[in-house]
């Protein structure tokens, strides 16, 4: 079953019929999703230091330099902790590592809303940001490094805000917390 409101259509679609592609896309992709957005805001933050604010054209190039760099962080990690499991095959825990485990995997990733979510709000930022970086004529218009660095900044950037719409949809549909659960009379 569905844990939250259903998401139509993802990136995550195009993997559906291989199973063992579908897990490693969503190993890599969510890791991104979820590094690359934590980096950029760290990266704004970072563009608060003097010295780091000298070097960088602007707090958008510090953005997406420190987002893209901790999302491909990520998805290192992120393929590590899958070889990590794979390794394990019938001994892995709370599902063995064979094709009928990976399988299921893939069967609850493809219900997970937040999984979903995410992966919907990243890539939609993305083609923003592509966008974006076409209709200004290149990243040093948009104040970003000139070159591939500028482009892999805007897309970041992009992919970054689109992660933090993801984060904003998901807790506006987490269920009620419930009164009772309030309780501190333990």
């Amino acid at each position: 079953s569905m844990d939250g409101p259903v998401v139509h259509h993802t990136v995550a679609d195009l993997f559906k019929s291989n199973a063992k592609v579908a897990l490693t896309y969503h190993v890599m992709g969510t890791s991104f999703d979820l590094f690359n957005t934590a980096g950029a805001v760290l990266g704004g933050a970072a563009y608060l230091i003097p010295a780091l604010r000298r070097r960088v054209p602007s707090v958008w190039a510090s953005m997406g330099t420190v987002g893209f760099v901790m999302g491909t962080l990520g998805m290192v990690l992120g393929l590590a902790a899958k070889a990590n499991i794979a390794a394990k095959g019938d001994n892995a825990t709370p599902i063995p590592y064979n094709d009928e485990g990976i399988q299921q995997r893939v069967d609850g990733l493809s219900h997970n809303f937040k999984v979903l979510v995410l992966d919907l709000s990243v890539w939609s930022g993305i083609v923003v940001g592509a966008t974006t970086l076409i209709a200004a004529g290149g990243p040093a218009k948009l104040r970003l490094s000139t070159g591939i660095l500028g482009v892999a900044q805007a897309l970041s950037v992009g992919g970054a805000i689109g992660g933090i719409g993801a984060f904003i949809c998901i807790y506006n549909n987490l269920p009620p917390k419930d009164d009772a659960d309030d309780n501190d009379d333990c």
